[in-house]
């Protein structure tokens, strides 16, 4: 994976867990801090900031409710990616293009982490279509189980305030979302980094096989 240079005082945000944004962030030099943002139900990153404090690294950790209250601090933002379309756009973890539109808006640079075979040669205009849906019930059961201890402590008992059997009541939890490659910078891959409209370019050059001309098939 290429490197990506990080100067002293830099204030890096990423948001959710990356193996990849671990591994680089993990090879700095430790004269940085990381702003690491999450989100319900997953709290996926709770594993990457203990890694990251392992490994020196000072860290802070927000939901993303909060995320208009820190971007002001932030100078780099890295995003991780399950695909990246042929037209620059990124598939990766809900809540990923809140981060990067947020960024874009103070002016922050968005730099997305993804290996080259995650390229597809597919195009997504929205997060519906072909997304993956987890446990609808997830949704709902970190705010009960906070709110059940809150009460136990206060001796209270829990009382059920949503009924999800309710026939007017659907419980929705998308696991991905799209992120329009405007709001990208550029996108860091093994090759180096590269600006979102040069993805499908890209992808032509590792799949030459597929750009070879026969006549034949439009005669």
């Amino acid at each position: 994976m290429h490197r990506v240079r990080l100067w002293k005082g830099d204030v890096i945000l990423t948001y959710a867990k990356n193996d990849l944004i671990e591994m680089l962030l993990s090879r700095q030099e430790k004269k940085f801090r990381v702003i690491l943002v999450d989100s319900r139900p997953l709290l996926e990153g709770k594993e990457m900031l203990e890694k990251l404090m392992d490994s020196g690294i000072e860290c802070s950790y927000i939901l993303l409710n909060s995320l208009s209250y820190v971007m002001k601090e932030v100078t780099k933002v890295f995003l991780g990616a399950s695909a990246l379309m042929s037209d620059g756009s990124i598939l990766s973890r809900v809540g990923s293009a809140s981060v990067a539109m947020m960024a874009k808006s103070h002016n922050v640079p968005v730099l997305v982490c993804c290996e080259t075979y995650k390229i597809s040669n597919r195009v997504q205009l929205e997060s519906i279509t072909w997304n993956e849906l987890g446990n609808p019930e997830d949704v709902l059961s970190p705010a009960m189980t906070t709110s059940k201890k809150w009460e136990e402590e206060r001796g209270e008992e829990k009382k059920e305030n949503v009924d999800s059997s309710d026939k007017h009541f659907r419980l929705l939890n998308l696991l991905y979302d799209l992120t329009p490659s405007e709001f990208v910078s550029g996108i860091v891959t093994e090759m180096g980094i590269l600006p979102p409209t040069s993805v499908a370019v890209l992808l032509r050059e590792m799949n030459p096989q597929d750009n070879t001309f026969k006549a034949s098939e439009y005669l």
